[in-house]
């Protein structure tokens, strides 16, 4: 490998690691400061009636929201990197009985696009808390759009203690991980590649003029 070579390759590495670096800066939801809602939908738009704005990264994001003045309805909300975990932690057992076309948590506020979005704790594990909680379907009950996530509760239920036909006080969570679109480079980012780039030209330019 001749000398033009070896640098051009060594300048072309360094400008798609920067454009690299700068791409997947955003890929995990930490540091961010994202609004929660928890609210309905009666078929005409959702209507927060209760939200949190959080950072992620903070230890357990939401703690115990109380979601019912009647009744110990509570949810924790806990944020790693790419990943939501909503847990039930209520002293009474919890039931949406579907009467709303949406009942349930959206996540918004996010400076990136969410390009998909799955349910991770399907395999179901006897005896462990953390199990899918009962009513939830992944396949419908989990919503999102380019800047939102909505976790719609509408026929989900916990209790605390098995009943016939229902009630597994193991299935208490929804956990999610969704794809974050890369980040589009900050201006900083395209000066730092066109600097970059520049260089290639640069360093093809006296390489030629030596051999000549």
């Amino acid at each position: 490998m001749n000398k033009q070579t070896t640098f051009r390759t060594a300048a072309l590495a360094l400008v798609l690691g920067t454009f690299a670096s700068v791409a997947s800066a955003h890929g995990s939801l930490d540091g961010e400061s994202l609004l929660i809602e928890y609210g309905v939908d009666f078929g005409s738009g959702f209507t927060a009636l209760s939200s949190r704005t959080v950072t992620v990264g903070s230890g357990l994001e939401v703690s115990g929201w109380p979601l019912s003045s009647a009744k110990d309805i509570r949810w924790n909300i806990d944020f790693s990197g790419a990943n939501i975990a909503f847990t039930y932690v209520g002293n009474d057992d919890f039931m949406n009985v579907g009467t709303f076309a949406m009942q349930g948590f959206r996540i918004s506020g996010m400076p990136f696009e969410v390009e998909g979005a799955l349910v991770t704790n399907t395999e179901y594990v006897p005896n462990v808390k953390g199990n899918l909680i009962e009513g939830f379907d992944p396949t419908t009950d989990l919503s999102f759009t380019p800047r939102t996530v909505s976790v719609n509760l509408n026929e989900s239920m916990y209790h605390h203690h098995a009943m016939t036909g229902m009630g597994d006080p193991v299935r208490d969570a929804i956990k999610l991980h969704l794809h974050l679109a890369p980040a589009v480079p900050e201006p900083s980012g395209w000066l730092l590649g066109g600097i970059g780039l520049l260089g290639v030209g640069v360093l093809r330019r006296r390489s030629v003029g030596c051999r000549a």
